[in-house]
């Protein structure tokens, strides 16, 4: 995440069993201790494949949401509510987020 000491790991996941499976997996099958977080988000957008990094600081964000970077390098803000993806579509209206990242659109429109 952005403003961090560390590069942090985030697990997204539809709901709580599938946290579950993939905590009782490392453990078994990997010997891995984990624990469980909670996070405040609840819903991810991508932004657009062209803002990097250096791009993102004049972006205005509602309060408690993030900006993350995914394995791809392709930003992504977490959100706490669903109003507040609509704040942020309204503050921010150069800026069209996206439901998958980049790659993923591709793909699927290509069927």
């Amino acid at each position: 995440m952005k403003d961090t000491a560390t590069r942090i790991p985030l697990l997204a996941a539809v709901g709580q069993l599938q946290f579950e499976v993939v905590q009782y997996r490392l453990e078994t099958e990997y010997n891995a201790e984990s624990r469980l977080e909670s996070t405040p988000w609840e819903a991810i957008r991508w932004l657009p494949p062209e803002l990097k990094e250096d791009d993102v600081s004049s972006i205005q964000l509602p309060t408690g949401s993030r900006i993350a970077w995914d394995l791809n390098d392709q930003g992504v803000v977490l959100f706490p509510t669903d109003w507040t993806i609509n704040y942020f579509t309204e503050t921010n209206k150069g800026i069209r987020l996206s439901l998958l990242p980049h790659e993923s659109e591709t793909i699927l429109n290509r069927r």
